[in-house]
């Protein structure tokens, strides 16, 4: 039977209504109040009856989770690295005089308006549990107290465990993705240019020095004379040519990002810096990160690291609290360096930019204007700006992982 489409759609609010506001327990209390009302007024001794059975009810749905919990603790540990937008484990050590049942555990992430929850049909005196939620923001941050309840035995009243013992720190690394290519400035080669260098003539790199040797290290490059000295291995450490070294300054300036939240430009900067920290990685490049807070933070990526956990560990408890102009920290950075490096910048479209790097310059542009009217159509991609100099032009609504991963745009 086809239903009058102009009926339902009033009744919509009273329902919504009654099911935030009529609640068992005040259900029970209603009946409660009934049954009192009636046999009082009528003499009625089975509505008397009624009443007492309804009142033993809410009495008991009262009581018993209250002592089911008495003397319930429990200890939380994170367990491995929480990722922006992934999931986070924390396991749940119980302490107790009793098995507990009907029991809800939530955690109020960051992020979030709503607490995330379990229900476990069961717990036990010393039971451990590993338990996963969503982890929507980079950054460090206090977990309050969790919090637990209990409904046992008729899931009518639920009573809540007073929150007991210290916060929890969790320490969120932002969001990372995986980088195909990127695209290198075509510059000069320092050795047809006439820089001093010890390299014989076609070659394509040149001795910068030793080092003490890594895990994966090409038993070739061992020096033995300088291992010796040393009394440790050491490796020869070379300056490439063909895999130039790679710099990238993300602006830290109070008030200068764009957008709210975990959607701003700082923190997409942070997200590409993460990302080219996996890239270099993996393809044993040498990358240094500058990010301009009120501390400024300079890491270091040298060709063979095996850990990034310091450097997304740094990267997590960083914040956009700086005082000194993006174009200032970038000149300073490179008057100190004597090799150019690839110059990779993150800024916004009105954000005045002249630099003129030897070593070449990517620059992600990211529309003023796409923060304000995101559905509107925005360029996206690389573009060649002069010979050395690449641009690659960014909206809210551009998807870093898949330009990165797929390579568009890539010159």
């Amino acid at each position: 039977m086809n239903r009058a489409p102009g009926l339902e759609a009033p009744q919509h609010p009273l329902l919504q209504w009654l099911a935030q506001h009529i609640t068992a327990p005040r259900l029970l209390w209603l009946l409660a109040l009934l049954c009192f009302l009636i046999a009082w007024n009528r003499g009625i001794a089975l509505l008397y009856g009624l009443l007492a059975l309804i009142l033993a009810l809410l009495l008991v749905s009262w009581v018993l989770p209250g002592w089911m919990m008495r003397g319930l603790q429990v200890q939380r540990q994170v367990l491995g690295n929480a990722v922006a937008g992934g999931a986070v484990r924390l396991r749940y050590r119980f302490a107790g005089r009793r098995p507990v049942f009907y029991l809800h555990i939530r955690e109020q992430l960051p992020g979030t308006e709503q607490a995330d929850g379990h229900f476990l049909a069961q717990i036990r005196p010393d039971d451990e549990l590993t338990l996963s939620y969503t982890t929507p923001q980079r950054g460090v941050f206090t977990l309050p107290p969790v919090q637990l309840s209990c409904a046992w035995p008729f899931g009518f009243i639920e009573r809540q465990l007073p929150a007991t013992g210290p916060g929890l720190e969790l320490l969120v690394w932002p969001q990372w993705f995986p980088v195909r290519q990127l695209p290198q400035p075509a510059t000069d080669n320092p050795v047809m240019e006439g820089a001093d260098s010890f390299l014989s003539r076609g070659a394509h790199s040149e001795f910068a020095g030793v080092r003490p040797y890594r895990d994966g290290d090409s038993m070739r490059l061992v020096h033995w004379a300088a291992s010796a000295r040393q009394q440790q291995l050491v490796v020869r450490e070379f300056h490439s040519y063909d895999t130039p070294s790679w710099l990238m300054i993300v602006d830290a300036q109070a008030g200068n990002a764009l957008g709210q939240g975990a959607d701003t430009t700082f923190e997409y900067a942070l997200q590409i810096a993460a990302s080219l920290l996996h890239y270099a990685q993996e393809n044993h490049l040498r990358l240094t990160l500058v990010i301009s807070g009120r501390q400024p933070l300079r890491l270091t990526l040298e060709p063979g690291t095996r850990d990034l956990r310091d450097h997304l560990d740094a990267l997590a408890r960083v914040t956009d609290d700086g005082d000194t102009p993006y174009a200032q920290i970038i000149q300073q950075e490179l008057a100190a360096l004597q090799e150019q490096p690839v110059l990779l910048t993150v800024r916004r479209s009105s954000q005045p930019l002249a630099v003129t790097p030897r070593g070449g310059h990517l620059d992600v542009v990211y529309a003023d204007d796409s923060f304000v009217h995101p559905l509107q159509h925005y360029p996206e991609g690389w573009r060649t700006l002069k010979p050395g100099v690449l641009q690659l032009q960014l909206h809210r609504r551009s998807q870093l992982a898949q330009i990165f991963a797929s390579g568009k745009g890539a010159l």
